[in-house]
């Protein structure tokens, strides 16, 4: 199976090496360690002594090759984007439509699409993605990765040990404050890396996380055929 991923750099999905070897960051991590993930494998024929890269392969798509798309691809973007009705919050209509051309040139039997909220709001951003993936076929097998505020909100569930883990997707904006969720990963001694291989993403309860749960879920069943494959 082949698992078309977004990324925007090491702190959140990894990094590909010169040697084409991908370093598994913080988020990517956390999805390998879901329930639903770990029953995929299963399903593929995954056992005990077997390496799990041979049952699923990642193809990671930095977002800046999304950006180093053709003029003429971009044209075609536009064109779609204008035709579906999205002003877009920062073109992320835009991007996942790209990001799924590229996905399905790939041969990618699915698509996750991670991008940070920032500012702006989940909803508008989760609409956009789910649009842009459905755009070439991803419309079940496409996921919508997306923290909020930003992945390092996700990563303060695992170090608060899972309690009244939706209220740090209200977390502050200020990168100066001390409560901003990057600074508060990096006060807890602990590298983001080391926080989320020390975490039970199964225990996560958080509205985004939440939601790209139950998104993964859906886009498992819907690959493997069998709607009870992940509950």
């Amino acid at each position: 199976m082949k698992i078309a991923i977004r990324a925007e750099g090491p702190t959140d999905i990894g990094v590909l090496g010169y040697d084409g070897v991908l370093t598994k960051g913080p988020m990517l991590i956390l999805l390998e360690k879901l329930d639903c993930y770990q029953e995929l494998l299963v399903q593929l024929g995954f056992d005990e002594g077997l390496e799990k890269d041979d049952f699923i392969q990642w193809e990671f798509i930095h977002k800046s090759k999304i950006k180093d798309s053709s003029e003429s691809r971009k044209r075609s973007i536009l064109r779609s984007k204008k035709d579906n009705g999205f002003s877009g919050i920062k073109g992320f209509y835009k991007n996942s439509e790209a990001f799924a051309c590229i996905a399905k040139g790939k041969e990618a039997d699915m698509a996750i699409f991670f991008v940070d909220t920032d500012k702006d709001f989940s909803e508008d951003r989760h609409t956009q993605v789910n649009a842009g993936l459905s755009m070439h076929g991803y419309n079940e097998t496409g996921v919508p990765m997306i923290p909020t505020k930003i992945s390092e909100a996700w990563l303060m569930c695992c170090l608060s040990q899972y309690q009244n883990c939706a209220a740090h997707e209200n977390a502050t904006t200020d990168k100066t404050s001390p409560s901003y969720p990057k600074n508060v990963c990096e006060a807890s001694g602990h590298s983001t890396h080391e926080i989320a291989e020390n975490c039970d993403p199964n225990r996560i309860n958080m509205p985004s996380f939440n939601r790209f749960r139950d998104d993964f879920k859906v886009a498992v069943n819907s690959y493997m055929g069998r709607p009870q494959i992940c509950n």
